[in-house]
């Protein structure tokens, strides 16, 4: 297994490569980013680059080559029209110089919008939350969804591979309770109607605010699809908000969270082109919640829930079984 000097190695090879300038070297020693449980990621500087390439730059390495090239072909269409998401300056699939696909975009200014946030923080931080956060997440969807998705079309239903991705990936964990889940969403799906560019993750943790404006991150979830498919899981992530707490305060902060998820809706509805579709919403939100459960549970039949210690998705399995389990009537088995 590579180590992540090796990595970051590889990568200097293929940016020299891919940008055909031979002599870049690292400018300073890349820094790590936190943030994120997919990519690695760091914040970089090449000695000896110019045009595109100057300045302080963010890599980031993807292990993925199918999710990667959507993504990056996604962010970089955003970039270009004028969404806020940093500019893709160099990117490439993975090569001779390096296994995986990789990017190198800007470095966007700002800190999350629950930056800090935990244990007594959190409560301290939802007044504020309540007035900021489900505006801004609603204002930067319907944004979103107003952008010319045409260069990012396909004949494919993204959504309907979805699922049977899901699925799939059920059978082969193991998981036949999951995977009845799946064939449900597959036989219960509301009519497709028209479709936008969606981010998938919208969440405040993707969110950068700076004075000089914001940023929306991390495309790896990105689908063309009904405008529900965004709103859906920012309303689930609202709803149950992954807060650190003490248990006594735990009902004031989902209380609080349903009062956001609620704030959501009303912004979204009143900035979009056209309301979220109920039945949609509320299909979509299963989709979103199988797919977190899918995923935890493939890190424990890999044994790699160590590596991913402090997901917030971990703290929200047993109310998305149980969210699961109302509204389908198939038993979801939780992990151990």
């Amino acid at each position: 297994m590579n180590t992540v000097d090796d990595t970051l190695e590889d990568l200097l090879m293929a940016i020299r490569t891919t940008a055909a300038q031979p002599d870049l070297e690292w400018g300073q020693t890349p820094e790590v980013l936190t943030g994120g449980f997919w990519a690695q990621m760091w914040k970089v500087r090449l000695a000896g680059a110019h045009g595109d390439l100057d300045g302080d730059l963010v890599a980031r390495v993807m292990p993925h080559s199918a999710t990667a090239a959507r993504e990056t072909a996604t962010q970089a269409h955003l970039a270009s029209v004028g969404y806020p998401t940093p500019a893709v300056r160099l990117a490439a699939a993975p090569g001779p110089e390096l296994d995986k696909a990789w990017m190198l975009m800007d470095l966007a200014p700002g800190k999350t919008l629950l930056a800090g946030l935990s244990g007594p923080a959190a409560i301290l931080g939802l007044p504020r939350s309540a007035r900021q956060m489900p505006d801004l997440l609603a204002r930067h969807a319907a944004t979103l969804h107003k952008v010319d998705a045409g260069p990012l079309r396909t004949d494919e239903d993204q959504i309907a591979a979805v699922v049977r991705g899901i699925r799939d990936q059920c059978q082969m964990i193991d998981r036949v309770d999951l995977a009845d889940v799946a064939t449900w969403l597959e036989h219960h799906r509301p009519p497709v109607g028209p479709t936008v560019v969606c981010h998938g993750d919208l969440h405040p943790f993707n969110v950068l605010t700076d004075p000089s404006g914001d940023t929306v991150l991390d495309w790896s979830s990105t689908r063309i699809a009904d405008p529900a498919y965004d709103v859906a899981f920012t309303h689930l992530m609202l709803t149950n908000p992954p807060l650190t707490a003490p248990r006594l305060v735990e009902p004031m902060i989902s209380a609080t969270g349903r009062a956001l998820a609620r704030r959501l809706l009303r912004r979204y509805d009143s900035a979009a082109d056209v309301p979220v579709d109920r039945s949609q919403l509320a299909w979509f939100t299963l989709l979103h919640a199988l797919r977190m459960i899918t995923e935890l549970n493939t890190w424990r039949a890999q044994d790699e829930a160590a590596q991913h210690s402090g997901h917030p998705f971990i703290s929200l399995e047993g109310p998305f079984i149980e969210r699961i389990g109302r509204s389908t009537g198939i038993s979801v088995a939780a992990g151990t």
